[in-house]
């Protein structure tokens, strides 16, 4: 069994300090990688069907680490767009392997003008801006009107325990689903309307994986070359 290795390089923090504006992006941009990374890899698990996660739990979860991508993806595209501007910062996107460069022309489609634009902004910006960090009212009583309307989704449930992990409250869940799904992503109801959620989802999942891809070799090579130890 192969196991896995790890390379730490240290930093000197005067060094970097001297950049500037530019030191700032750096560390903005190792901060999006962390939350990004850290999100994706939670989706992972719960998405697992063979993981420990009680099934009730487990598409509460999912949605809930999809809004978490969205959010963190929301806010590192402007990085990349920092980036993107600053001429000496993407001289040394040009320095990099194709493979993080073509992770750098991807994330760069979804910038304003870019072929991706429209798909960003209303299916990673809005989950951000609308469920993401808040509870909007309008929305709520949109998806509540919708499913108290049709008999077939007219009754949900709510769960509690003995144990805090044991709850879990299936109404919201269900209202989360039809606000994303049909209100945000607009998504029409047919047979195959969970694998359009499962396609825009994984849109947004390829492209916090491109952003992991660029950032982590940019950084660290952009750390050797001006502040490593």
């Amino acid at each position: 069994m192969n196991m896995a290795r790890t390379l730490t390089t240290y930093v000197d923090l005067e060094r970097l300090q001297t950049l500037g504006e530019r030191a700032s992006i750096i560390i903005r941009l190792m901060m999006a990688g962390n939350d990004i990374a850290l999100a994706n890899q939670c989706l992972g698990y719960y998405k697992d069907e063979a993981s420990s996660v009680n099934n009730d739990i487990r598409r509460g979860a999912g949605l809930y680490f999809i809004k978490m991508q969205c959010g963190h993806m929301n806010e590192a595209i402007m990085l990349i767009e920092e980036i993107n501007k600053d001429e000496y910062l993407l001289e040394r996107v040009k320095r990099c392997s194709g493979f993080a460069k073509d992770a750098f022309d991807k994330l760069k489609k979804c910038l304003s003008g870019g072929c991706d634009e429209k798909k960003f902004a209303q299916y990673i910006r809005q989950i951000r801006h609308n469920t993401a960090f808040h509870y909007s009212n309008k929305l709520v009583g949109k998806a509540l009107a919708d499913r108290a309307g049709r008999t077939e989704s007219r009754r949900s449930k709510i769960t509690c325990g003995d144990n805090i992990s044991l709850w879990r409250l299936h109404l919201a869940d269900d209202i989360l689903d039809s606000i994303v799904c049909r209100h945000i992503w607009k998504i029409p109801r047919t047979a195959s309307s969970r694998q359009e959620a499962d396609n825009i989802a994984d849109f947004g999942g390829d492209l916090c994986v491109a952003f992991l891809d660029f950032s982590g070799e940019y950084i660290f090579r952009f750390v050797k070359e001006h502040a490593a130890y």
